[in-house]
């Protein structure tokens, strides 16, 4: 089962802003106040807390942040458990998705006017031609591989070694190290690209959550 939740990164109350702080472990609000706009700083505060929603909905409450552990590559997980985690957040949004039993990871981005000709080292001949191939779409071409790129890059999360331009999706799979992964297109809201990784297919066990900060504030 794989549990996604994602919220709008609207501004907030400076009082809740505050509380939400306290509940962070030290090193990860000194890293947020060395982010120079407030957004980006709410973003990723945002995106520990809706982290922090999920194992309460869960019943991993009695997990907190201070659990997390990083590996040798700075990817997060929580030790002795089965759970695995993955949060993006682009624009105006924040996504976190949640798996038990299961490796994932998850990209979000705004689709937004981009020069491909900076990116195309990043792609192969084919993935360029499919980029290029229908006038006007370009840039819609161009979020979906890149999300599914990132999203198996952050799932694997070992450092891979050879350029991202070889990571080759077909027909919704990427072969990564010699494992197999899978990837699912996210349709949540209008003007952004999210695609989800996993190493265990589960395309009938994804459950999709919109939240607003109310509904983190309640819980």
């Amino acid at each position: 089962m794989v549990y996604v939740y994602y919220c709008e990164n609207s501004p907030l109350p400076e009082a809740i802003y505050k509380a939400w702080l306290c509940l962070m472990p030290g090193q990860f609000v000194n890293r947020l106040s060395r982010l120079v706009h407030r957004h980006d700083a709410q973003a990723s505060l945002l995106g520990r807390m809706l982290l922090l929603y999920a194992l309460r909905q869960l019943g991993y409450g009695h997990l907190s942040l201070n659990d997390i552990r990083f590996s040798s590559y700075q990817r997060p997980f929580f030790e002795n458990t089965n759970l695995d985690f993955n949060i993006s957040h682009s624009g105006d949004y924040v996504i976190c998705a949640l798996a038990e039993h299961n490796r994932i990871g998850i990209d979000i981005e705004a689709v937004k006017p981009v020069c491909l000709d900076d990116f195309e080292s990043m792609f192969s001949e084919k993935e360029l031609e499919a980029i290029y191939r229908y006038p006007g779409l370009e840039q819609d071409a161009f979020y979906t591989l890149w999300t599914q790129k990132e999203a198996l890059v952050k799932a694997e999360g070992s450092g891979l070694n050879f350029p991202v331009k070889d990571i080759l999706v077909q027909n919704g799979c990427a072969d990564l190290a010699g494992h197999i992964w899978h990837l699912y297109d996210l349709v949540l809201m209008d003007g952004y690209k999210v695609h989800l990784a996993m190493q265990v297919p589960e395309s009938e066990t994804i459950r999709v959550k919109p939240l607003c900060t109310e509904d983190i504030i309640a819980s």
